[in-house]
């Protein structure tokens, strides 16, 4: 099992379990203790989970994004729900702008059932999941995000400018519970604030679990929002904008 993967585990095992000794983690990966300590020493220096005294325990550190693979396992069934309401806002021929986040995957995954869409996209990820469908596909160059499937920098900023759309879908790593949307990329949220400046029609695909503390990067507030998709019905934590959620 290489390191990418043993990360994936790891951090699973202690988000379920809030903390793990050595011999825990050694016996749900089915390592050896030496493996298990330069893991664990690696992960502590990367920030994403705290060493302790024979084992480790779980850390989200604000200003640190957790692997985008780890990250997609997440809340699945919200992100599926979720989708299925954004695919119902669009119209054939419209054209969207996507961003990179993952929980725009199932929306990407599910797009190919509008016709002779034109799709904007900073996702590394949208090329393979958008193959096969009828879409005109303008994927930015630029860098590869830490942890992420998204492409940022001034060459993804500069592609999104050239666009206008008709609607704009993203997402972020958190909702404040006074209505500021922020994330733990400062790099992302460049390249959504241009989108959303560039489009007609925004959409914050929420789930609802990402409601709470502020995260490094603010983006904007709900005031700039066109329309919220989220799950559940969460509309009474956010009374002036309760008209936005669908």
């Amino acid at each position: 099992m290489a390191f990418k993967e043993r990360e994936l585990h790891i951090l699973e095992y202690l988000k379920e379990h809030k903390e793990a000794t050595i011999g825990e983690l050694c016996k749900a990966l089915f390592v050896s203790e030496a493996t298990m300590r330069r893991d664990l020493t690696r992960l502590h220096q990367a920030k994403k989970l705290i060493r302790t005294h024979g084992g480790a325990t779980y850390r989200n550190e604000p200003g640190v994004n957790l692997p985008q693979d780890f990250r997609e396992r997440e809340n699945v069934d919200a992100k599926i729900a979720i989708a299925s309401k954004c695919l119902s806002l669009i119209n054939d021929g419209d054209t969207v702008m996507i961003d990179g986040s993952s929980t725009v995957l199932p929306l990407l995954r599910i797009i190919g059932a509008k016709k002779s869409l034109v799709i904007i996209t900073n996702n590394a990820k949208a090329p393979v999941l958008l193959t096969g469908t009828d879409a005109k596909v303008f994927i930015c160059g630029g860098e590869l995000a830490t942890n992420a499937y998204a492409l940022v920098g001034s060459y993804a900023e500069s592609f999104v400018n050239s666009f206008n759309a008709d609607i704009c879908f993203f997402s972020v790593s958190n909702l404040t519970s006074n209505g500021q949307l922020t994330d733990n990329s400062i790099a992302e949220n460049i390249i959504r604030r241009a989108m959303i400046s560039k489009a007609k029609r925004v959409v914050l695909m929420l789930d609802s679990h990402k409601i709470g503390e502020p995260c490094i990067s603010n983006l904007c507030s709900l005031d700039q929002i066109d329309i919220i998709a989220c799950e559940k019905n969460i509309s009474s934590l956010f009374p002036e904008h309760k008209h936005k959620f669908i």
